[in-house]
């Protein structure tokens, strides 16, 4: 099954295709090998890494992404798979045919969805989620008032203090979000690709040097979680982004959340997701299926669990 997340962190890294394996490599002696199956994103943060084309087109072929990162874990390229889907054109039709009061009422369901895991989040770590969880119920029709913003700056008071600032280009407590976001934001690429949707055609997203507008939209109701991993990691003293602290986000794309009334990891609930949107697409109607998170993953449980 396609659910994880093999990082290329440390330099020199050779990387070739063994019969169905990804093999690494340094100086000529193997350090190990994973099956081609099991792979969903290939996120290359080191700078000298070495592959084959063979590799990129045998991920691709099972609808695997490669993520090339820059600076503070910010992805630079992305590759994407092509044709995974038949009607590849007839769902672009429907994209490009799609109406504004039907793009906006979609985008209105997600961030009401973000805001209110936001909420949960707060809650979890016996913060005030009073004001956020009023906000997620003011949010209009393609969230013309910006409540999104609003709570995205009374939310980052609440969880890390007066001190921290939002910040993609950051490190510490930032490079740690980055990473954890470049992940989500990579998954959520592959389920759009996977069911023949144009990544590039947002619903609020509309960013003409943005290849992924749609991902940006959608993978926002799973920022949330991103956040809840990495508190809980602040609590545990990480406030860098160490080997450990990324080998633990690494595993993000498995933290189960509800959909459709049943348990699902992170990585299968985005399939549900975006294929509830292509329906929605079908239908005409302004509807999809959004994941809810579970409390108890962070709030008990260690975080190495998750």
């Amino acid at each position: 099954m396609l659910n994880r997340v093999l990082e290329i962190a440390e330099e020199n890294r050779y990387i070739s295709l063994d019969r169905g394996f990804i093999v690494i490599e340094s100086k000529g002696k193997e350090l190990g090998r994973i099956p081609l199956d099991d792979v969903a994103v290939l996120l290359l943060s080191a700078q000298s890494v070495t592959l084959t084309k063979n590799i990129i087109n045998a991920l691709a072929e099972r609808g695997c992404i490669s993520v090339f990162c820059g600076k503070n874990y910010i992805p630079q390229s992305i590759v994407t798979p092509v044709g995974l889907h038949t009607f590849h054109s007839k769902i672009l039709k429907m994209q490009i045919d799609s109406s504004e009061p039907f793009k906006k009422k979609i985008w209105q369901q997600i961030v009401i969805r973000k805001i209110e895991h936001q909420a949960i989040v707060l809650e979890i770590f016996g913060k005030d989620s009073a004001l956020v969880k009023k906000i997620s119920r003011m949010v209009k029709s393609g969230d013309t008032d910006n409540r999104e913003a609003y709570a995205a700056r009374m939310y980052w008071l609440e969880l890390f203090g007066d001190s921290f600032v939002r910040n993609k280009n950051g490190d510490g407590i930032n490079a740690m979000l980055n990473y954890g976001y470049a992940i989500m934001r990579s998954a959520m690429i592959r389920a759009i690709c996977v069911h023949g949707l144009e990544p590039a055609l947002g619903l609020f997203h509309d960013n003409n040097q943005n290849t992924f507008c749609l991902s940006d939209d959608f993978f926002e109701v799973y920022r949330p979680v991103v956040d809840a991993v990495v508190y809980k990691l602040v609590q545990q003293q990480e406030t860098e982004l160490t080997p450990t602290v990324k080998k633990t986000l690494a595993q993000i794309l498995n933290v189960p959340v509800t959909i459709r009334n049943e348990k699902s990891q992170i990585i299968q609930s985005m399939n549900i997701m975006v294929s509830s949107y292509v329906n929605a697409l079908k239908d005409k109607n302004a509807f999809i299926t959004l994941p809810s998170m579970e409390k108890d993953v962070y709030g008990t449980s260690s975080i190495e669990q998750v």
